[in-house]
């Protein structure tokens, strides 16, 4: 009857919040954080990315996936998924949103799967049927969320020079 103790005043109050606090701290002992995960109270985010040559005619352009997965709350869960294409002769990057599954979209805006259009954009580029300014254009035109920047020689150049060490 811990309600009957915090209605009280003076000492049995100050007893009954202690005793209150101590459990609680005594349960948050005892969660991981792995099982915090899953009970929704804390948030996990997973990242992974690989760097890889395009493998076009001119050897002109590589490529660099992200995958991000954040799982927790349900404002806080979701799945994103980008491409990067690299023209390693400008320094330019067009960076392709390729998929988003969210559980608030209100927060992390709409989801969308664009996996077709993007994998026919590079299949393009890596058999030298387009350059990157026609890419961007049939992945704007397709709806595909797109960025054009500069950048990415540091990945141009750790791929030649890991390419130059196992020669």
């Amino acid at each position: 009857m811990v309600g009957q103790w915090t209605q009280r005043q003076g000492r049995a109050r100050g007893i009954a919040a202690a005793l209150a606090l101590a459990a609680l701290a005594t349960l948050s002992a005892c969660v991981s954080d792995e099982q915090a995960v899953d009970m929704g109270l804390a948030t996990k985010c997973e990242a992974d990315g690989t760097v890889a040559v395009l493998g076009d005619p001119a050897r002109r352009f590589v490529t660099k996936s992200d995958t991000e997965i954040c799982r927790g709350p349900r404002r806080d869960s979701y799945s994103e998924t980008r491409l990067e294409f690299i023209d390693c002769r400008s320094a330019t990057i067009l960076r392709a949103g390729v998929t988003r599954a969210s559980a608030d979209q209100a927060r992390r805006g709409p989801d969308y799967d664009n996996s077709a259009a993007v994998e026919q954009a590079r299949l393009r580029l890596k058999v030298g049927l387009a350059d990157l300014t026609m890419t961007e254009s049939a992945l704007r035109a397709a709806g595909v969320p797109v960025t054009l920047s500069t950048g990415g020689a540091e990945q141009c150049t750790k791929l030649a020079a890991g390419a130059a060490q196992t020669n």
